[in-house]
């Protein structure tokens, strides 16, 4: 095993991606780098080809490529945790196993990007998706064209998740108790790093993303999927408040606007479906959050939303 303390440690995190895995690890094994590094994969117990493709390039590279095998299906979150715990580099290149990298000099560019700007925790970059349904289809529209070069940790969470996985490249740190067992990693992880520092956007595209699911938006409502909404949405929120702890409550008032946000959604959804359901829902959600919290959130919602169509009735004329 190489003794080299590395500099980077490019984490993969993959569950049944055999037939995208190859693609992400040669992307990998391109990058010119000048610096010391490391490659951490993450299996979540695939029960498809993927572990075997990784243990062929392990053994073609022992001492580049080191690996974390679940016994059994432990879930993105747990998975995501085990892989950056074992990464030992002072930063950390994140991709998926089904996203791939463009640029052979990525990780260079971010590393001496990283360098340049020691008040930076979490930098990214211009990445193109790939959308995959039923079959494999390209997409060549860019993504981020318009990002500004710095954001701050407000922007983070006014834009909600605008930074792609494949293009993160942080600041290596020891992820709080609890983080497994969040649905959504991505975003809360952008929270934790942009409150430990600025946020860097690289105007350069240099991966691709892939999209392999419709999302609820695409379905007709139903009380079914109402149901299924409901549970992202109650993710969403516990996931909001577990920021607010792990943040010390400094981002309380703009989080719990995206809190009143995730139960209008909800709620709207539920009204647009039938009469019964929604007052059901709003029984719920009353019950689980208080009635002060909501009514006074819909209030400020209300009056932000009428500020919003003023100031652009305002702006037509």
């Amino acid at each position: 095993m190489d003794t080299q303390v590395p500099k980077v440690s490019v984490c993969l995190i993959t569950y049944r991606h055999e037939l995208y895995i190859e693609q992400a690890i040669e992307s990998i094994l391109i990058q010119k780098v000048n610096f010391a590094w490391e490659i951490i994969i993450a299996d979540d117990c695939s029960p498809d080809g993927t572990r075997d493709i990784i243990l062929k390039y392990q053994q073609l590279y022992p001492e580049l490529i080191h690996t974390v095998f679940q016994r059994e299906n432990v879930g993105p979150g747990k998975n995501f945790v085990d892989l950056v715990n074992a990464a030992r580099g002072t930063y950390i290149a994140y991709i998926e196993g089904d996203d791939y990298w463009s640029d052979e000099y990525k990780l260079q560019k971010q590393f001496n990007f990283m360098q340049r700007h020691p008040d930076f925790s979490l930098c990214y970059h211009k990445i193109k998706w790939v959308y995959t349904y039923e079959t494999v289809h390209d997409a060549d529209a860019e993504s981020n064209t318009a990002d500004p070069p710095v954001s701050t940790i407000y922007d983070v969470l006014e834009k909600g998740w605008f930074i792609r996985s494949c293009s993160m490249f942080y600041v290596n740190f020891r992820l709080p108790p609890g983080f497994a067992d969040l649905f959504i990693g991505d975003f809360p992880l952008h929270v934790l790093l942009a409150d430990k520092g600025r946020v860097g956007f690289l105007n350069e595209c240099m991966g691709i993303y892939r999209i392999n699911n419709k999302g609820l938006s695409e379905t007709t409502l139903t009380s079914a999927n109402i149901t299924s909404l409901r549970k992202n949405v109650n993710d969403q929120i516990y996931m909001l408040k577990y920021l607010n702890l792990q943040t010390g409550f400094k981002y309380k008032s703009l989080i719990n606007s995206k809190i009143i946000d995730e139960l209008y959604r909800l709620l709207s959804s539920a009204f647009k479906t039938n009469m019964v359901l929604f007052l059901s829902e709003c029984k719920n959600t009353v019950a689980t959050n208080g009635i002060k919290f909501v009514v006074t959130g819909f209030i400020k919602r209300g009056c932000s939303k009428i500020r919003l169509i003023k100031s652009e009735v305002t702006f037509k004329k």
